[in-house]
């Protein structure tokens, strides 16, 4: 039996059912960032996540945009929980959760088909030990063993369509990285905006979008978000 743990909350102005396990990240800083931070167009059908987890940026979208959405995750007790929390809000006809490696997309999905990718990819190398988490989920979740910058550029030009768009959310201090595996796969950033913790330090994550075939001058620096003193990003 799956052991599981369930959180009631309010977003968007509706309430939702969020069922979580405390081996996995639950509903982050990072997760409501980047749920926000999406952008949807009237012609965007289909909305695929990389590394879904426990499916809580699809859960939050789910309140102000009403596309298909698809999370890829290759954990079997994520995708579990992924599940229920689909089937409790009554989002089976909205959201789909694919227990699988984002290396198999091709049997799932055709090329050029996706209107938007929506990733929260690994944050530190893998040869950082000093920050590598005692579990492993936590472990694959925060360091590149599974997922990288480089697969998810390289996907995302293969599955989105012409002028699709790729929203991650990484570390500041690795958007030039970013910035060249994106270069080399046609695709281009056209937005950023920076997360402070507080206005007095660095900047320590940064939101990104990126469109497919796009041009790669004007780009946009929106105003930054400054958390509250005393609030926290988790790293992953």
């Amino acid at each position: 039996m799956l052991m599981s743990k369930k959180m009631e909350f309010s977003h968007n102005g509706k309430n939702l059912i969020f069922y979580y396990d405390d081996d996995y990240f639950k509903i982050t800083t990072d997760n409501l960032a980047l749920a926000n931070y999406v952008k949807i167009k009237s012609k965007d059908k289909l909305l695929v996540e990389f590394g879904s987890g426990i499916m809580a940026i699809p859960l939050l979208l789910s309140t102000r945009i009403d596309i298909k959405m698809v999370g890829i995750e290759k954990d079997n007790k994520a995708s579990r929980l992924s599940e229920m929390t689909i089937k409790n809000n009554h989002l089976e006809d909205r959201i789909k959760v694919i227990n699988d490696d984002i290396s198999n997309l091709d049997k799932y999905f055709t090329i050029n088909s996706i209107d938007i990718i929506v990733c929260n990819p690994p944050y530190f190398l893998i040869d950082n030990e000093s920050i590598v988490s005692n579990k492993d989920y936590l472990k694959m979740a925060r360091h590149e063993a599974n997922m990288n910058i480089s697969d998810v550029a390289r996907l995302s030009k293969i599955y989105l369509r012409d002028g699709g768009r790729l929203f991650l959310i990484q570390r500041a201090d690795r958007l030039f990285e970013i910035r060249d595996a994106l270069i080399k796969n046609n695709l281009a950033i056209k937005e950023i905006q920076f997360i402070y913790h507080d206005i007095d330090g660095n900047s320590k994550l940064v939101l990104v979008e990126v469109r497919k075939s796009g041009k790669e001058h004007g780009l946009k620096v929106l105003k930054p978000i400054i958390l509250e003193k005393g609030s926290s990003v988790t790293d992953g």
